[in-house]
């Protein structure tokens, strides 16, 4: 029985997880086509993350980095930077909009 868990076990967790994966993917997509009022706003939202990303992108600077053995090209780290970059802005504005929650409840 072990020699069979040890075999076969690894293929029928990544199996289990790719349908997992699959499940998690396909079901919202059918989702939002059946309600296509509901996905416009959620491909406007999509799309100003996008938009940020990319201000966030052309911030982002080209230089290579390295550290000991380890070498990060230029290209490598203007992703990294832009990562970070959509990071501190996406923080800065959850903070923002909980700020303005809770500010606003008062005022009603």
């Amino acid at each position: 029985m072990t020699e069979f868990i040890s075999t076969y076990g690894i293929y029928l967790a990544y199996f289990a997880l790719a349908v997992a994966a699959l499940a998690a993917i396909v079901f919202p997509l059918i989702q939002m086509f059946q309600d296509l009022k509901n996905a416009k706003t959620a491909f406007i939202g999509i799309g100003a993350v996008a938009v940020v990303f990319l201000l966030c992108y052309m911030m982002a600077d080209k230089v290579a980095l390295t550290i000991g053995d380890a070498t990060a090209t230029a290209g490598q780290m203007k992703w990294v930077e832009a990562s970070l970059y959509l990071f501190y802005v996406m923080l800065a504005g959850s903070i923002l909009a909980i700020l303005y929650s809770t500010v606003s409840r008062y005022f009603k």
